[in-house]
């Protein structure tokens, strides 16, 4: 695999001469090595205060090689994290780290930062998520059962204007939460995506981002880490900025930055806006992320194992085309072709100029996916047909593109649409774990 090419970062908030507590020069803070017996990866992080932790992820086979390099090692500590099919073991004898996940979703983000916290030999304490999906919500209540879930719009909830007194409303709700050491959220992105053509820019709920900053407001969470699509610059609500101002009021240390997640080690393209914030530390984004840029990984890294796992559940079953889809994606197949010509291709493609050429088209087995999204079960909604079998992805081979390992539980109950959504929705959890890693170690 090649190294990603594609510029990290393409704006901080601070500016790049920022100076960064949340690093410092010298050797990476992770470090990974093979085990003795050579069944495991051994991965150890270092603190800023000279304290080391190890973890170790077992291998479901012998590497024939001893000679690694440190990005082969992580790639396969991250392939045997994802393949593993319980939670890895975590301390017990530590101070919980207290947690909030606001428009969590099933939950992906707690799921980064509990892997960030179990990495420096922490425990953490998700108390309280908010969203108005309830079958998400059910997802995260089942993979982390001690937290309140609230499924209400969050303007409700935190529904006073930033700056004001506490409403009685919120008085109710801050008395249930107390102290709170890291705040998560991915406010919702569709009112900022280039593929909404209807309200892009200037969606109602694109103000829903601010709630953020409302909850630090009247939390004061030690940290805080925000994401969204990389268009969420360009509302013309300017939110970004004013959350950024909001919290720069409070006493935060802000920064923002795009990234291409995939040049983190996700088997995916997709860029992602985050906002990091601290009160202890002066985070800069670009070089919080820089010690863990890893070479890309494939379709074919993350999901080659799944290719003859049976249809017994709805996470393992793939959408069912109907007779010209299913045509077109014979075709792809019998000419050996990743792209649809037009003359295939609907009205709507074939009788006029259109950029969409990966829509109908088939994954590529050696290169990252495409961003995966709710439609990732639909050859009509992107480059979603399998590389190498007549179908498009299951909710488990996009659970794997989004970063989600096999022990995060999806309820059977949950038809295959549902789960589209769920997993479209999510932030990959390795963005959250190396954001969350330098925050606290």
């Amino acid at each position: 695999m090649r190294r990603s090419q594609a510029t990290l970062f393409k704006h901080d908030v601070e500016g790049a001469a920022a100076t960064s507590s949340a690093s410092r020069p010298g050797a990476p803070p992770e470090q990974f090595k093979l085990s003795s017996d050579r069944l495991h990866v051994e991965r150890t992080v270092r603190g800023r205060d000279g304290s080391c932790h190890a973890t170790r992820t077992a291998l479901s086979a012998m590497p024939r090689s001893t000679r690694l390099t440190q990005d082969q090692l992580a790639a396969m500590n991250d392939l045997a994290f994802l393949r593993a099919t319980t939670w890895p073991s975590t301390p017990h004898d530590s101070a919980p780290l207290r947690s909030a996940d606001l428009f969590s979703g099933c939950g992906i983000m707690s799921l980064g930062l509990w892997e960030a916290c179990r990495a420096l030999g922490r425990l953490l304490e998700p108390v309280v998520a908010l969203d108005i999906d309830t079958t998400a919500l059910s997802v995260y209540k089942q993979n982390f059962p001690n937290a309140s879930v609230q499924s209400e719009p969050i303007e409700t909830i935190l529904d006073a204007p930033l700056g004001s007194p506490p409403s009685s409303r919120e008085r109710e709700f801050l008395s249930t939460v107390g102290h709170i050491d890291v705040l998560v959220g991915g406010p919702p992105c569709q009112g900022h995506s280039n593929l909404n053509n209807h309200t892009r820019r200037d969606d109602p709920k694109n103000r829903l981002y601010e709630r953020m900053a409302r909850f630090a407001e009247l939390v004061k969470p030690t940290h805080v880490i925000c994401e969204n699509v990389s268009a969420v610059l360009h509302d013309k609500g300017h939110v970004v900025e004013k959350t950024a101002t909001c919290l720069r009021a409070l006493g935060y240390t802000v920064s923002q930055g795009v990234v291409d997640v995939a040049s983190l080690g996700v088997p995916q393209r997709r860029r992602r806006h985050v906002l990091v914030a601290s009160l202890v530390h002066k985070p800069d984004v670009p070089t919080m992320l820089a010690s863990y840029t890893r070479e890309e990984r494939s379709v074919a890294w993350a999901i080659k194992d799944l290719m003859s796992t049976k249809p017994l559940r709805s996470f393992d079953t793939p959408g069912v085309a109907n007779k010209v889809n299913q045509k077109r994606v014979d075709y792809l197949f019998r000419w050996d072709k990743h792209e649809l010509p037009d003359r295939l291709r609907p009205d709507c493609h074939r009788l006029k100029a259109h950029s969409y050429k990966s829509v109908y088209g088939r994954m590529y087995w050696d290169e990252p996916a495409q961003t995966i999204t709710s439609g990732f079960t639909c050859m009509g909604q992107g480059r979603y047909v399998h590389p190498k079998l007549r179908r498009t992805l299951t909710p488990h081979e996009a659970a794997r593109l989004q970063f989600i390992p096999d022990f995060f539980q999806f309820s059977d109950d949950v038809p295959r649409t549902m789960l589209a959504n769920i997993i479209g929705n999510a932030v990959p959890a390795k963005l959250t774990y190396a954001l969350a890693l330098e925050l606290l170690r």
